[in-house]
C-alpha cells in the first residue's frame, strides 16, 4: 500500500455539500378530483420544495418518461423492492407520494416521504381542506413541513485517506463511509521498511459536531493498532475536500494528534 506524505495543515476551505434529490410524484386524484387538478397541486408543493434550496427536485419530465417505460404502477408504492428500483433510476435519495381522500364535507391530502435506500416513509402528513382554494394559501406551510424534514446530505460518504507520522513509524489509513452508518477501514503501517496492515469494520456517527468512529481490525499485523475508537470534534467548511480529527496514534496510547483526511 502506498504510503502518502503527511498532512500537516488543515485545509477546511473546499469541503462539497451537496443537497439529497428528491423525486415528487404527482399525486394520486383518485376519485376526488381530476388529474389535472392534482398536477397542479403537485407542482405548486413541487415549487415550494425547489424554493428552500434544500433539496435538488428530480425533472418531471424525465422521471415521468422512466416511471412510463417501467410500466410502474400505482400499487408498486407497496412493494420495497420496486420503489427502490424506480428511486435508483430516476436518480433519487427520497421519493414524495401523495393522495387524495374525503372525509365528510372535507378533502383530505396524505402526503409521505420515502427513503430509497430503505424503501421506508421518513415523514407522512395530510392537509385538511374545506375547499380547493385553500390548497393555495396552506400549500406553503404544509410543504414547509417536510422541508425540515429532509434529511442532511451524509458529507462523509466516499472513501478518504490519512497519513500520520509518529514515533518513527508512519501510519495510513483509508476509510470509506457508506450512508448506513457503516465503514471499512484499512490501515498501514511502516517501520524501517517493513509494512504491517489490518482491516475491519465499523460504525461511524456524526450529529453535525463530533465525529465517532468505532472498527475492529481484522486480523492486524501492526502491533500499536488493533482497533479505532475516535471520537472528536471537528471542523467542516463549505466547499472544503478534507477535514481534521484528533485520534489515538496507538491502541494503548492516552494522547490524541490531529489527523487530517482527504477525499479520494
Amino acid at each position: 500500500m502506498k504510503i502518502k506524505a503527511l498532512l500537516l495543515c488543515i485545509t477546511l476551505s473546499n469541503m462539497v455539500f451537496a443537497n439529497p434529490s428528491i423525486a415528487v410524484i404527482d399525486f394520486d386524484s383518485g376519485d376526488y378530483c381530476t388529474a389535472q387538478k392534482a398536477a397542479i397541486m403537485t407542482d405548486l408543493f413541487r415549487n415550494e420544495l425547489i424554493r428552500s434550496g434544500r433539496a435538488d427536485i428530480v425533472d418531471r419530465r424525465n422521471m415521468d418518461r422512466i416511471i412510463a417505460e417501467m410500466r410502474f404502477q400505482m400499487s408498486d408504492w407497496a412493494n420495497p423492492s420496486r420503489v427502490k428500483q424506480i428511486g435508483l433510476m430516476i436518480g433519487a435519495d427520497y421519493l414524495m407520494t401523495g393522495n387524495f381522500d374525503m372525509l365528510g364535507d372535507n378533502l383530505y391530502l396524505v402526503v409521505q416521504m420515502l427513503d430509497i435506500e430503505t424503501a421506508r416513509a421518513v415523514y407522512s402528513a395530510r392537509l385538511i381542506l374545506a375547499s380547493w382554494e385553500e390548497y393555495d394559501w396552506k400549500v406553503q406551510g404544509f410543504a414547509g413541513e417536510f422541508i425540515r424534514k429532509i434529511p442532511a446530505e451524509n458529507i462523509f460518504t466516499g472513501t478518504w485517506t490519512a497519513s500520520l507520522l509518529h514515533d518513527g513509524l508512519i501510519d495510513h489509513y483509508t476509510i470509506t463511509f457508506t450512508g448506513a452508518n457503516r465503514c471499512s477501514v484499512q490501515v498501514s503501517s511502516l517501520e524501517n521498511g517493513r509494512e504491517t496492515f489490518g482491516e475491519g469494520q465499523g460504525v461511524y456517527a456524526y450529529d453535525g459536531n463530533i465525529l465517532k468512529i468505532t472498527a475492529v481490525l481484522r486480523n492486524s499485523t501492526i502491533p500499536h493498532i488493533h482497533s479505532i475508537q475516535w471520537a472528536s470534534v471537528i471542523a467542516i467548511v463549505e466547499g472544503s475536500q478534507s477535514f481534521n480529527i484528533l485520534v489515538k496514534p496507538s491502541s494503548a496510547s492516552n494522547t490524541q494528534v490531529r489527523l487530517t483526511f482527504t477525499r479520494e
